[in-house]
């Protein structure tokens, strides 16, 4: 399946096995990270493939206007396929009110097989997983990965084209812009601003914008450190900003549901429980931070961590940061019965830097896989644990 030149490889070969099936198929994500463009791109695939053109319902273009209701869905459908089987997409499905229960109607005809799109995770969680469990299959949509923002790019694998990458992030969209800071972090600051008024501040009717523009740059400049609401509140009561921890812990909520930002539990390693304090942030997209924040060359580290961890949620591992008495991992993950442990780090010049990244991996009482990923020019492994360049692991992911 090709959308613009550019083979969505990972989230085509999630979605092959439920095409044709009676489940509802959701693709959601951050916005502009793809997903109408996929969904374009799949119906002509299908409608090469029939003859026939789907239903494709894009709810953000002036000629759809009129399907604002789940009613209005409803017409729509029976005008399209009055008796037989039918095909129905629909783009950010959210901005349908009612489209819950449309879709319960439909589903219960029997004779549609359905795609939609949508910006929040509450699509998940709320609306369709709820009134549709067993019934729905989700697919997340990330933004691309290095290997694909090469492809997508067109440029040659290599410390330039990582720059590239660290900086500006893996929205499609910027490849039809030079990849300058006056114009791609112009326009990744749009997106930003697009997606917190639209998703975050309109959708939950949120009284402290302000606030919640706060929240976005603490968390931003706190990437890979644990923070919980307790300590954001009292930072910006240092500030003279003054907010309850259950007003942050909304207001986190909502930007998690927007894929803004990630949030990452923390996991005790000895008794495999998920502590309830002091959680890692990552952003779902690097170009949107630095947009929001500027690119400092202190934060480096901060970067690569936000990276790795994007790379590991591509590849389909559950993300955790693990404690082990005091030591800390920065990921622990899991996919199915694998298990994976990794360390993600600027530099380590110094032996007392180095011992401390493999020595905490060599201190978990398993014998699963450990990781250590680095910008040193060199990489060698050490204790039976594996090194790699940051480049390496972004292109080619872990086996």
């Amino acid at each position: 399946m090709i959308f613009d030149g550019f083979l969505r490889r990972r989230t085509h070969e999630l979605m092959k096995p439920w095409i044709g099936s009676q489940l509802i198929k959701v693709v959601t994500g951050q916005r502009r990270v793809g997903k109408s463009t996929f969904l374009e791109g799949l119906h002509a695939e299908m409608t090469t493939a029939s003859g026939k053109a789907p239903l494709f319902v894009q709810c953000e273009r002036i000629q759809w206007a009129h399907v604002r209701s789940g009613d209005d869905l409803i017409r729509e459908c029976l005008a399209h396929a009055p008796e037989g089987n039918g095909v129905l997409m629909i783009d950010e499905v959210q901005e349908i009110e009612g489209f819950d229960k449309a879709l319960r109607s439909l589903v219960a005809e029997g004779r549609w097989d359905i795609y939609v799109t949508g910006s929040n995770a509450e699509l998940l969680s709320g609306e369709i997983a709820t009134r549709f469990a067993g019934r729905s299959v989700t697919i997340e949509m990330f933004p691309l990965g290095y290997d694909e923002f090469l492809e997508f790019h067109g440029l040659p694998d290599g410390e330039e084209a990582l720059g590239h990458f660290l900086r500006y992030g893996g929205l499609p969209f910027l490849r039809h812009l030079p990849l300058r800071d006056d114009t791609a972090l112009e326009y990744l600051g749009g997106v930003a601003q697009t997606a917190i008024l639209k998703d975050v501040v309109t959708r939950h009717t949120l009284r402290n914008p302000d606030l919640l523009n706060r929240l976005v740059l603490f968390l931003a400049d706190s990437i890979g450190s644990p923070v919980s609401a307790q300590a954001i509140a009292r930072f910006l009561k240092s500030q003279r900003v003054s907010a309850s921890v259950p007003t942050l812990l909304d207001y986190l909520h909502h930007l998690h549901q927007a894929y803004l930002v990630r949030r990452v539990p923390r996991q005790d390693l000895v008794g495999r429980r998920i502590l309830e304090v002091a959680e890692k942030h990552y952003f779902e997209d690097l170009g949107i931070r630095a947009a929001l924040l500027g690119s400092r060359p202190t934060d480096i580290g901060k970067v690569i961590e936000n990276a790795v961890h994007h790379r590991l949620l591509m590849d389909g591992w559950k993300v955790f940061t693990g404690d082990l008495g005091g030591r800390e991992i920065d990921f622990v993950c899991e996919r199915g019965a694998d298990r994976l442990y990794v360390q993600a780090t600027y530099l380590m010049p110094e032996a007392a830097t180095r011992e401390r990244e493999f020595g905490n991996l060599m201190a978990i009482p398993d014998n699963h896989p450990k990781l250590v990923v680095s910008m040193d020019p060199f990489v060698s492994d050490e204790r039976g644990i594996k090194h790699l360049a940051l480049r390496t692991f972004l292109r080619d992911g872990w086996a």
